[in-house]
This record gives structure tokens, sequence and C-alpha cells, in this order.
């Protein structure tokens, strides 16, 4: 018997291996977890800086959707940059397996497991407060001796990072076991624009 519960459950933190500064807001950073895999964590300024880096078990309920937020009422005096959404949509998004835009928030999750993925994340300079950027990965794991029980399925959060208005954040990582990864971009707010883009 299988068993589905799709909360999110908090993994062990990570430890920093490397952290470069690459200049005016641009820096990198690796982690290893505990689990074996690692990431790479690079951010920096949007429309100004590139990346400097570019690199079975069941199927999560989400597997391969791409969700973001929606704005019917576009009242109010918000400057919206839409340079940006499409200086992200033109770098990030061709190529991608999964690119969405919208408002405040969004989601996208890979089609299968996979041993590397990344998500790139942007925050309109437009916002007036940070989003947070969020990794995880779909996890089963036995219920009893033996797998008698059958297994539980749920997502782990790996690892959140905050993406601040009118710059961008990638995280690449490594599951040498291959795993279903996802990305959500959480907390921006209704008048700001976002952009989400994954490769795997």
């Amino acid at each position: 018997m299988t068993t589905t519960n799709t909360r999110i459950k908090h993994g062990l933190p990570p430890r920093a291996s490397t952290l470069m500064d690459l200049g005016d807001d641009h820096a990198l950073q690796i982690l290893d977890f505990p689990s074996g895999m690692r990431a790479v964590v690079e951010g920096g300024r949007a429309v100004a800086q590139l990346p400097a880096v570019t690199g079975d078990i069941a199927a999560p309920p989400e597997a391969g959707t791409r969700s973001a937020g929606e704005r019917d009422d576009y009242g109010g005096a918000a400057i919206r940059t839409t340079d940006e959404q499409i200086w992200f949509k033109n770098n990030f998004c061709n190529g991608a397996q999964a690119c969405v835009q919208g408002w405040d928030w969004a989601i996208c999750g890979t089609d299968h497991a996979v041993g590397y993925g990344t998500g790139i994340a942007m925050v309109g300079s437009e916002g007036t407060r940070n989003a947070t950027l969020f990794v995880d990965v779909w996890e089963c794991i036995c219920v009893g001796p033996f797998c008698v029980g059958g297994h539980e399925c749920f997502w782990v959060e790996n690892w959140h990072g905050a993406v601040v208005p009118g710059h961008w954040l990638s995280v690449g990582t490594n599951a040498p076991d291959r795993k279903w990864l996802r990305w959500r971009l959480e907390g921006a707010g209704g008048d700001t624009q976002v952009s989400l883009a994954a490769t795997y």
C-alpha cells in the first residue's frame, strides 16, 4: 500500500563548503547536504548580471506542474518593470523545461526524477519586500520493517533563500540518486511581478 502525504517536511541544514563574492551584489555559494546532495546557489542583479555557473521512486502529485500568481485587478500606482520580465524570459526561459511569470508567487517542478536541476527566480524591482525561493525534494520512505506497511511520500524542503526585489537567485541541485525536484517562489506581494524557470 502506498500513501501520499503532500505536507512539506524540513530537511537537515546544509554545510557551506565554498563562498565567493563576485562583486556588486553577485555571489556564489556551494552547499553540501547530509543526504549527499549538493547545491550551487548564486544571486545577482536583474538585467545587469547573468549567472557564472550553468550545470525510480513514486512520482509526486504535482509532478511536471508549473503555475504562477495571476492578477486581475491592475489598479494602483505601482510602477511595473516589464523590461526585467522580458530580460528574464530571453535569458532563462529559452531552453528551460519550465518557465512561469506572474504576480507574487510561482512554482515549477520536474516531470521525472533527475540527477541535476536548476531553478532560477527573479523578483521585479517594483517590489517592496523580499520573496523566498524554496527547493523541495520528493522523498519516499518505508513504513515499518521491510516496507510491510507500504511507503510514505512527502516533499522535503531542502533549502530556502531570500530573493531581493530587482535581483535573481539561482539554485542548481545535484541529486546523485535521482530525485523529483520542485522550486517555489513565494511572498513577493500581489503588486510585484515574478519569474521562475527550471532546467533539468
